[in-house]
């Protein structure tokens, strides 16, 4: 009999640790159709081990009380999650080590005293960490590893660019599943191997070693190609993995605002789940925080609405303005007219943080104005990536600064900061007609204007920067006044707020803006 879709909650960020923070969204998933919580942190699989007490009695008994407590809050989310038939995974980055087990295992640090993620000691390493930890929590549901990342403690793509290729990285990869595979098998837990890569050669080859396990190893997979970019192509390797497969969204908005802003992406997500439901997926990843922003996560606003469509997409289409309504009735109780015009705002919404990229090319940084012209331009050649000292190269004939793709991309940027100006007073005036609750939600429409605005004056500045061309030269002065009067009217409205959350301030920046221009 084939297994129900894994439908899990993520938590990435550092609320994991907190009771209050956690509790309640267990309620949500009890109610919503989760039946799995996911806890991402890189090194959680080391800070729920140890595997051996040291010489040094202080540091190691500290480290241990350290992690009894943390798996003592791992069993008690395993007992809460009991209670509906959920089951708890923990999503880490690997190879990674705590470097109190050097002293057990020296070998885990090449000749040059750098990590050589080839030893064979990692393999036994990884091995029995793993036992360690279905020792203390036999509740767990498995493991969500990624092991291609240069993101974990112990990155295979940085040792590859440092040292060669003089080991077989297919080889690699199939022992290193195997490391963790084997513990969890034994005691029928399950094992999903997440595709994040940056480049295409270490996704292909560590799919294909999810592959050569037979079915017995998931994947995971995002549902775009490298992060969670709107406008970006479905990622076509759920056209060819033939292992089951999860596929990852994300609610919170790591790239479309963080609920600092409206992130309403139902529309989007209901476009989406068709590949979901046409490829078979054997489940859902739907992340609610991120770990660079602490104190807010999806549920705390808006993009709870995220939250709630996901589940009711996995078996068949549901227009998105009837899941806006279903959510709006669910958690804030209203319908009839007043619903209808709440969902509208929040449906139109969505192209705000879409806009904020270069005709679908990643110009923001994780949802921020980027430092300087080029930061943003080298983020629109690499996908957000790419190293800071990287040459940016512009072609006189690059046919993004033709004359008709100016006039396109200003419109188009122009328009986002109409419609935002529209929202945002639409807002204002349906605010007292919403309960309390959603009201202070709605206030997040007063934001939008300036989101729009700084991209829009970045993107013309960037655009006449990188042409260089005399006439377009002329146009600089006036926009770095605009946006220099944008950072004063920012720096107004946060002065006046005394409870105003410190992401807020990150993500709209008086300083951010300032030092744009200054680089200009």
């Amino acid at each position: 009999m084939k297994k129900p879709p894994l439908i899990a909650l993520e938590i990435h960020d550092a609320s994991l640790w907190e009771p209050s923070r956690v509790l309640p969204v267990i309620e949500t998933m009890e109610h919503w159709g989760y039946n799995a919580l996911v806890l991402h942190q890189n090194d959680l699989l080391d800070v729920c081990t140890q595997l051996f007490l040291s010489a040094n009695y202080g540091v190691t008994d500290l480290r241990l009380k350290k992690v009894r407590n943390n798996v003592a809050w791992l069993n008690r989310l395993v007992k809460r999650l009991d209670q509906f038939g959920a089951k708890l995974f923990l999503e880490v980055k690997e190879p990674s080590l705590h470097d109190y087990v050097l002293e057990s295992y020296p070998d885990l640090l090449g000749k040059d005293g750098v990590p050589d993620p080839t030893h064979p000691s990692w393999f036994e390493f990884c091995q029995r960490k793993t036992q360690d930890l279905l020792d203390r929590v036999p509740g767990l549901g498995g493991l969500i590893i990624t092991i291609s990342s240069p993101e974990s403690r112990v990155s295979m793509p940085d040792f590859m660019a440092t040292k060669g290729r003089g080991f077989s990285l297919a080889t690699w990869f199939d022992d290193m599943i195997t490391a963790f595979h084997e513990p969890l098998k034994a005691e029928n837990k399950d094992l999903y191997i997440r595709d994040f890569s940056y480049t295409p050669e270490l996704q292909s080859e560590v799919l294909a070693a999810v592959d050569r396990k037979n079915g017995e190893v998931g994947a995971s997979i995002k549902i775009t190609a490298h992060d969670y970019f709107p406008e970006f192509p479905e990622n076509p390797v759920a056209e060819n993995i033939k292992s089951d497969f999860l596929f990852e969204f994300e609610a919170f908005g790591e790239h479309t605002g963080w609920g600092v802003i409206p992130n309403c992406r139902v529309e989007e997500f209901a476009r989406r789940m068709h590949g979901y439901r046409e490829k078979q997926a054997s489940g859902m990843l739907v992340r609610i925080s991120w770990e660079a922003i602490t104190g807010a996560h999806a549920l705390d606003g808006l993009s709870s609405v995220n939250v709630f469509a996901l589940p009711r997409l996995t078996d068949d289409h549901i227009a998105p303005e009837t899941l806006v309504l279903k959510w709006l009735n669910e958690r804030y109780e209203i319908t009839g007219e007043i619903a209808h015009q709440a969902a509208n705002l929040l449906l139109q919404s969505w192209y705000i943080p879409a806009a904020a990229y270069w005709n679908t090319q990643v110009f923001p940084r994780h949802s921020c104005l980027p430092s300087t012209w080029q930061e943003g331009w080298l983020s629109m050649e690499t996908n957000g990536m790419g190293s800071r000292n990287q040459e940016v190269e512009i072609k006189e004939d690059d046919p993004r600064l033709s004359e008709a793709a100016r006039v396109q991309l200003f419109a188009r940027k122009e328009k986002a900061t109409a419609l935002a100006e529209k929202l945002a007073e639409e807002a204002e005036m349906l605010i007292p007609d919403l309960p309390t609750s959603l009201a202070e939600q709605f206030l997040s429409f007063e934001y939008v204007p300036f989101f729009a605005k700084q991209f829009e004056l970045a993107t013309k500045l960037t655009f006449y920067s990188a042409s260089n061309k005399e006439g377009d030269r002329n146009e600089v002065p006036s926009l770095k006044q605009n946006m220099l009067k944008l950072a004063d009217e920012l720096e107004d409205l946060f002065f006046n707020k005394t409870d105003i959350p410190h992401h807020h301030r990150l993500l709209l920046s008086p300083e951010q803006i300032r030092g744009f221009v200054k680089n200009l």
